[in-house]
């Protein structure tokens, strides 16, 4: 009795005295749940008072300056971390609810298909996480948590702008003890001031979960259906001229995506099991008119896992958490390629698959009153194939990290990792009918070293951060348009870190985080395109009265120089100062009338410009200033 006892006290002990009185649980950076304090990781959580003010989850990782958002047409956003630029996202893994979303191929998530008022928080693991989750998680993870049903729940959101972009979401959702339900529709029209770069995106998510004894069920399934437009790069000379002119008038691409999720949970004493599962079918037709290419694509992903972890206690003073599991991943797509819009004549039929099967292992150890640390492996074999031909990786990482809690305030972390990444499909295959079908055998994948560390305060209103960072990148995978081949183009490092500060307090709240990426090619010394130096991020927020409450902020970027132009010879794009300001009401519980103005300063500058010797410079300006009215409520 008295074993059980100081084991008893031991857990309430590390999971509240030592970390906080009010614990942020994350399930991120261990695949298991902890106390975001308790670990070996700079974590940082996105909470949903945050995730309210925005669209989309693009608008919550926007307060984050580290977290690179660039794109060349709505509905194409890519996110990266660490000083990634050309493909940078296929360096950070994207989750939803601990199941990875990132496409097979070079193709960006569909963030438009994340309900968002199903959103509880997000958690940003920065740090090297190969370990954990295999392929591309070399830069850090985000990863999206949905929330479980309480009760009875419903919501209602729109919002119209000055450019006609409307958006609508309804849905409701019950849950008990043992059974949950939920449905939800939204619903975006997307039209900015560039001209041919509208999108449309309608999603429908249901879900249900049981609790029966020890075991509990949750399944889940969404459909997608989106169109965009894409209306190409500009020329510097019509950017200046003009940056709201398009040059292709006949590209878009139409998109249909089902996808289901089944996720089991057992619990038997000590011991936990889970074995998600996920499928995801993504149906494209995509006309490039101004590439003559007309091509129809399936791309399928099955997913599965088999985790198990328990708590085991040694003595009076120290915990260990073995964790371990198999991943499995099968990817399949395929293309169909046509001479014309019509789908008259079919030019070629070919498809490309890879295969992933990953065992890994953690093992957490909580060590007296005031250190944790952590270890992790992974041995993957991946297979991609095409064309007849077939190439097979065998990778193995593995990382190591720690954590000192001085007092219930600090928090110091360190961590150490091998990262990987594997050619996507159509970087090492080909399929779109551009040249003989196969597999590009030079191609090796990305492996590197990740260091990161952090050190954290947080007393009362008022919280304070610093991480600084260090990746070796070997291999380093960006598309050459002199050979028209991915390549293989040289070792890079990435320096850099983020400081950031908060107060909150009942009328004034405050907060500011500055980014510094530095990344260079390791041979020449020259600046990795796409990647400013500099990012800042601030917001102010007045609440006179408690219904009302005035905001505004600004994200700051510094120069970059154009994809493509690895030697830094065709000059820098300029930094851009995105600033808003907003006003929200809460007349009532549950309900938020709002205005807001988004980019007073009307800054069109890209977030991506490209360069190539054979087309010249390729502009992608962003949206001009706009004016926004909505609502929303929950009940």
């Amino acid at each position: 009795m008295s074993r059980l006892v100081a084991l008893l006290g031991l857990s309430l002990v590390v999971l509240t005295a030592v970390f906080s009185e009010e614990m942020e649980i994350v399930v991120t950076a261990s695949r298991v749940e902890e106390d975001a304090r308790s670990t070996p990781s700079f974590v940082r959580i996105i909470p949903e008072d945050v995730i309210e003010r925005g669209d989309s989850v693009l608008d919550a990782l926007r307060t984050l300056p580290d977290i690179a958002i660039r794109e060349s047409s709505p509905g194409k956003e890519y996110v990266s971390m660490g000083g990634f630029g050309e493909n940078g996202f296929a360096r950070t893994l994207i989750l939803v609810d601990g199941r990875p979303v990132n496409r097979a191929d070079m193709a960006s998530v569909n963030w438009r298909s994340i309900p968002l008022d199903r959103v509880e928080r997000i958690e940003v693991v920065k740090g090297p996480m190969s370990s954990q989750y295999g392929d591309q998680a070399v830069a850090g993870t985000i990863n999206i948590i949905t929330k479980d049903p309480e009760g009875f729940e419903a919501w209602a959101r729109g919002n119209l702008t000055t450019n006609l972009t409307n958006r609508q979401a309804a849905g409701a959702a019950w849950g008990g003890e043992s059974f949950r339900a939920e449905g939800a529709f939204s619903r975006e029209d997307f039209r900015p001031t560039r001209d041919r770069s509208d999108s449309r995106t309608i999603t429908v998510n249901l879900g249900l979960g049981a609790t029966a004894g020890l075991v509990d069920f949750n399944l889940g399934g969404s459909f997608s259906d989106g169109e965009y437009q894409l209306p190409g790069g500009l020329t510097e000379a019509q950017y200046d001229n003009n940056p709201d002119q398009a040059v292709n008038q006949e590209d878009e691409v139409s998109e249909i995506t089902w996808s289901t999720n089944l996720n089991t949970k057992a619990s038997f004493g000590q011991l936990s099991l889970a074995m998600p599962l996920s499928w995801r079918r993504v149906d494209s037709t995509v006309d490039m008119t101004s590439w003559f290419s007309f091509n129809d694509v399936i791309l399928d992903d099955l997913r599965g896992t088999i985790q198990a972890d328990m708590s085991l206690f040694i003595g009076d003073s120290a915990a260990l958490v073995p964790v371990a599991g198999i991943d499995a991943n099968w990817s399949k797509i395929s293309v169909d390629a046509y001479a014309e819009k019509e789908r008259i004549n079919l030019n070629s039929s070919e498809s490309a698959r890879r295969y992933d099967l990953g065992a890994w292992a953690r093992l957490k150890a909580l060590l007296g009153m005031n250190w944790v640390a952590d270890a992790g492996m992974r041995f993957s074999v991946y297979e991609i194939s095409g064309g007849g031909d077939s190439v097979m990786y065998t990778p193995f990482v593995y990382d190591v990290g720690a954590s000192w809690l001085p007092g219930e305030k600090w928090a110091v972390s360190f961590r150490y990792g091998r990262v990987f990444r594997y050619p996507m499909l159509d970087e090492q295959a080909s399929y779109y009918g551009f040249g003989p079908p196969g597999i590009n055998m030079d191609l090796k994948p990305e492996f590197g070293h990740h260091v990161t560390s952090s050190l954290e305060y947080r007393a009362g209103r008022f919280t304070t951060a610093a991480a600084p960072y260090f990746i070796a990148m070997n291999d380093e995978i960006a598309y050459n348009p002199l050979t028209f081949k991915n390549e293989n183009i040289g070792d890079t490092y990435h320096v850099g870190g983020v400081v950031s500060g908060a107060w909150s307090g009942s009328v004034l709240g405050l907060e500011a985080s500055y980014s510094y990426d530095a990344a260079r090619f390791a041979d020449t010394g020259k600046t990795v395109p796409l990647v400013p130096e500099h990012t800042v991020y601030g917001r102010i927020s007045v609440k006179p009265v408690g219904t009302l409450e005035f905001s505004t902020d600004a994200r700051v970027s510094s120069e970059y120089f154009k994809g493509g132009d690895n030697d830094n010879a065709q000059g820098a794009v300029s930094g851009r100062i995105g600033w808003n300001a907003g006003i929200d009401w809460h007349p009532m519980k549950g309900l938020t009338i709002y205005a807001k103005a988004l980019n007073l300063l009307d800054d069109r500058t890209p977030t991506v410009v490209y360069w190539n010797s054979w087309t010249g410079d390729a502009w992608y300006p962003t949206e001009g200033r706009e004016f926004k009215f909505g609502a929303n409520w929950q009940y």
